[in-house]
């Protein structure tokens, strides 16, 4: 692999710097959301392109975060700008049903094995929300189980225990200050990959718990054989709804998601990111005996109430219809696999070249590495890995016009081997400058 210094990006502009100052001091952490960039990284996007963005200097990134995941196709794929500008013609909003939402649970039925009925919301946090209070309503009870290191969102039942939470912090641990007080009583955090917690947990505490909500692919980790089936068994043997969170694995991996793939059925899944290729819609699906508990007109004990001005917007619902055209149509699962496996094999080799021991993780188009010389199957393992050289490594990585965060990296349709291979130029690039 080349290791040239022509990798690194020009400079960042004295009016880039003015936007990024302006930015802090507008927007708290001069970010949209909770993942602040390391000072003197930071860059504001022009546009997208392909898979690559373009900051306000026309300084070019390869993107392998794709918006956080949700664009399989890339960006403005020319589908996607088509039938987009095309739907703005109907208006912006309208708030209620049109044909081609009334199409896409159709479409979301057939596909997905749990489906036998559909709500729609905006967004993946809304859509575990929901999904988790559905399981409350309809079983009176109240307790959650989650795993350690997954995410399920920002709301007060999910921000606990995330991926990057202290190595000796406690295994139920706060992500947030102002979760409403008593939430902490409802929360019990697991090891993933650990059925027989699970059960033991569930054993000793009849009666108590709700649901239990899994990642069936826990950020890039993947289960162990017999795992998500060992869940299914003792749910459905305690009475507890199983939910799988497969906002980013849903429509992604294939059009039923990682419970097509791996073979197992929840009573309901969160759905989303990958779901509209870019536009805020998320979904929750499950069975009908459950879903039905959204309607109003259900029994008034067990009504989940579940609403959003946003539910349904005709340009995301459009957006999905598109992506599921492309993917389907176009062989798009196909070519992700493909790709996918040509990136683990490729970030494998590169490290051994390196004398850098990793474990590459990720099914489909998900990739991650862990510096580790031990199997990585829960978040402590990978709390356990070199997470000091891996921030290291991504940051250098940013220098050669690589935009991938510290997590896991996403392909997309746009993608191809040149651009895997220019990736693994830039990681050996980067490694001989770490050294």
């Amino acid at each position: 692999m080349a290791t040239s210094t022509s990798y690194q990006l020009p400079p960042r502009s004295a009016a880039q710097t003015a936007l990024v100052d302006k930015a802090r001091d507008l927007i708290p952490g001069g970010t949209v959301n909770a993942i602040t960039p390391v000072k003197g990284t930071e860059f504001v996007v022009s546009r997208g392109e392909g898979p690559y963005l373009y900051d306000v200097d026309g300084r070019r990134y390869l993107d392998f975060l794709i918006g956080g995941g949700p664009l399989i196709l890339g960006h403005a794929h020319p589908r996607m700008v088509e039938a987009l500008t095309e739907s703005v013609r109907k208006g912006t909003h309208h708030m209620e049903l049109t044909d081609r939402t009334i199409a896409l649970a159709e479409r979301l039925v057939k596909y997905v094995p749990s489906a036998e009925a559909v709500r729609f919301s905006s967004t993946g946090s809304e859509a575990t929300f929901h999904a988790l209070r559905l399981a409350r309503a309809v079983t009176g009870r109240s307790a959650i189980i989650k795993f350690d290191g997954a995410y399920h969102g920002h709301h007060d039942l999910a921000t606990w225990s995330y991926e990057d939470a202290p190595l000796d912090a406690p295994i139920q641990y706060a992500g947030s200050a102002g979760i409403q007080p008593g939430v902490a009583e409802d929360i019990i955090v697991l090891p993933y990959n650990d059925a027989t917690a699970v059960e033991e947990y569930l054993g000793a505490n009849p009666g108590k718990v709700a649901a239990l909500i899994v990642e069936p692919y826990q950020r890039a980790l993947t289960p162990v054989p017999g795992f998500l089936a060992a869940l299914r068994e003792s749910c459905d043997r305690h009475g507890v709804v199983l939910i799988f969170d497969e906002v980013v694995t849903g429509i992604r991996t294939a059009p039923g998601g990682a419970q097509e793939l791996e073979g197992v059925t929840p009573d309901l899944t969160a759905l989303g990111k990958a779901i509209s290729g870019g536009l805020p819609l998320s979904a929750i699906v499950g069975k009908k005996e459950l879903m039905k508990h959204f309607d109003h007109h259900s029994d008034p004990t067990q009504f989940a109430f579940h609403c959003g001005t946003f539910n349904g917007n005709l340009h995301a619902v459009e957006a999905a219809h598109t992506t599921l055209d492309v993917v389907i149509e176009e062989k798009g699962y196909q070519r992700l696999a493909e790709l996918g496996e040509y990136t683990r094999a490729m970030l494998a080799r590169v490290y051994a070249d390196a004398g850098i021991t990793a474990q590459v993780t990720g099914r489909g188009p998900l990739f991650h590495a862990y510096f580790t010389d031990k199997p990585v199957l829960n978040a402590n393992d990978v709390r356990s890995s070199n997470l000091v050289f891996n921030r290291d490594l991504h940051l250098k990585l940013r220098e050669a016009g690589i935009y991938k965060s510290f997590p896991k990296g996403y392909l997309s349709i746009a993608h191809d081997e040149s651009h895997v291979d220019a990736y693994g130029e830039a990681i050996s690039w980067a490694v001989g400058q770490l050294a």
